[in-house]
């Protein structure tokens, strides 16, 4: 399994909120994948690519448990393909916390997942 999720900085013309998209692959099979507005005004785009990061663990969360629910056993991490260079700092390292305090509560689920092994953040070209 493997996650691909982008963030469109700022992309709405009427309140300027981010638009989070992601899509997870199972092989080669989309079986899960969204398009939302995020709720908040992210005043960077490494804040609302790190708020999409979120979103899409979220989701992997559910369908881990699904999975195991259905005595499927995925071989972890997956792999979170992020366009977002500081968004990555952000998931590896703990001392980049003082300019992500407004996203504290997303950085600390993020962090824990790839801690325990569940998820592996890894550099994709926004042209990929």
């Amino acid at each position: 399994m493997r996650a691909f999720f982008d963030s469109d900085c700022g992309s709405c013309p009427n309140c300027r909120k981010s638009v989070t998209s992601y899509a997870v692959m199972l092989d080669k099979s989309l079986i899960s994948g969204k398009f939302k507005k995020q709720i908040v005004v992210s005043r960077s785009t490494a804040k609302g690519e790190y708020r999409a990061m979120a979103t899409t663990c979220c989701e992997l969360t559910w369908l881990l448990t699904l999975l195991r629910d259905l005595h499927v056993k995925p071989l972890l991490p997956i792999h979170l393909f992020c366009d977002n260079q500081a968004a990555l700092h952000i998931v590896r390292n703990p001392v980049f916390y003082e300019c992500t305090k407004h996203i504290e509560i997303d950085c600390h689920y993020v962090r824990d997942n790839f801690k325990i092994g569940q998820i592996q953040p890894c550099y994709v070209t926004s042209k990929n």
